[in-house]
């Protein structure tokens, strides 16, 4: 019965999937009429477009007298409008269907993000309590061995081999230690996205001429995009947090601040 519960209760989750089933069908059927358009009409039109292109490029349309200009002008946007509106039409769907396929990606990425940061974010947790755990057991294991005595009943040799046994425990932890840890994925949350937020004052107030060129040039006039792109490329190469930025700019890092 649980089980059930729990599928009945997946069914009835909403997600904003933006594209309904039936989309692409319905854009298929949009082409079908410029297809078939092409197929009756494709090469008439071929050959009007190569007549004009070839008749101006040979005499200047010379042999066209000046009263009949204006009908010839009509008569090009009589020849091209059907094709031209049965386009239209295709390409009003294709955009929209284009919005709704990147709005589709940017939730599928952000939740996919959000869900991957979680989990590493608990993988760094938990790797912190094993060591911690490991490092306890270590640490107990030796107390142990310098609180023996002979008020304990035993012998100096006694004592001696004990020590020696805990040490070479303290020495098996240490080992399975580090070849567990050396299986942990070093994983880095990820961004989300970056917030520019504009010049850093200071920055205007102290820096020279070169820096305040560096920047104008380099990132202010081109596009915040730029910045963005500097700032990921320097998270993903591993470097260190703290270090992050460019020059003058400031920045704040949604979704990626560990």
């Amino acid at each position: 019965m649980a089980d059930l519960k729990l599928n009945n209760q997946i069914k009835n989750i909403t997600y904003p999937f933006y594209l309904k089933g039936n989309d692409f069908k319905e854009l298929s059927l949009k082409a079908l009429p410029i297809k078939n358009w092409i197929d009756n009409h494709g090469k008439e039109l071929a050959e009007f477009i190569y007549r004009h292109l070839n008749h101006c490029a040979l005499n200047g349309y010379q042999d066209i007298h000046l009263k009949d200009i204006p009908s010839a002008i009509s008569k090009i946007d009589f020849v091209f409008r059907e094709p031209l509106e049965l386009i239209k039409d295709f390409k009003d769907e294709v955009n929209r269907i284009r919005v709704n396929i990147i709005n589709l990606e940017k939730v599928l990425q952000n939740n996919k993000i959000e869900i991957k940061n979680s989990l590493i974010q608990v993988q760094y947790l938990k790797q912190q309590q094993f060591i911690q755990t490991k490092k306890q057991e270590q640490e107990n294991r030796v107390e142990y061995a310098n609180n023996l005595t002979p008020d304990m009943g035993l012998d100096m040799d006694q004592i001696e081999d004990e020590q020696v046994r805990v040490m070479e425990d303290v020495a098996k932890i240490e080992q399975d230690l580090e070849k567990t840890t050396s299986k942990f994925r070093k994983e880095k949350i990820l961004i989300k996205d970056i917030d520019i937020l504009g010049v850093n004052d200071d920055f205007l107030q102290n820096s020279d001429k070169l820096e305040l060129i560096n920047l104008i040039k380099n990132y202010l006039i081109v596009d915040e995009q730029i910045v963005k792109n500097e700032i990921k490329k320097q998270w993903d190469s591993n470097k260190n947090i703290n270090t992050i930025g460019v020059n003058g700019i400031k920045f704040k890092i949604n979704k990626g601040e560990k």
